[in-house]
């Protein structure tokens, strides 16, 4: 069987039978495959992170490396309360030119950093945001800077 159809199968048991998925991905992975075994490997981290296995996601998110593994790691940490390490991984999906995960850590990277109150470095991320043109993270960073200009210097 091919490294593309182990993952296909992976596809085929994800959602319905996650264990099933498990043992198809691994198996993409384990081929050796590079392209095979990157997608299992982002897939099996989505169903790590859905079901709360936070170290077995970071692993795979991580052995994926690919932009949108990236965002996802921000995501994770920053969830887990690591802002230093959801920055970093923010920045390299920011880094990759990605068309979906750039513009989005872009926005998440405005968001933490308005939390922080840190406005002006927020500013500049959202008007990141904006000038990616992608429409749902463009949207929200226009709605998020126009709530910084009416706030009090």
């Amino acid at each position: 069987m091919s490294p593309q159809d182990l993952f296909n199968h992976g596809l085929q048991e994800d959602g319905r039978r996650p264990r099933e998925a498990r043992r198809w991905y691994l198996l993409a992975i384990e081929s050796g495959h590079q392209e095979a075994a990157r997608r299992a490997a982002f897939n099996l981290a989505l169903i790590e992170d859905e079901d709360g296995r936070i170290d077995e996601a970071r692993h795979w998110y991580g052995r994926a490396a690919t932009p949108r593994a990236m965002f996802n790691l921000g995501v994770l940490e920053e969830g887990c309360g690591n802002a230093e390490a959801a920055r970093q991984w923010y920045a390299k999906a920011v880094e990759s030119g990605h068309p979906e995960a750039a513009p989005r850590a872009m926005f998440n990277l405005g968001l933490m950093e308005d939390r922080a109150g840190h406005h002006a470095r927020a500013r500049g991320h959202y008007l990141m945001a904006v000038g990616s043109g992608h429409e749902e993270a463009a949207t929200r960073a226009r709605a998020n800077l126009e709530a910084l200009s009416e706030r009090p210097a």
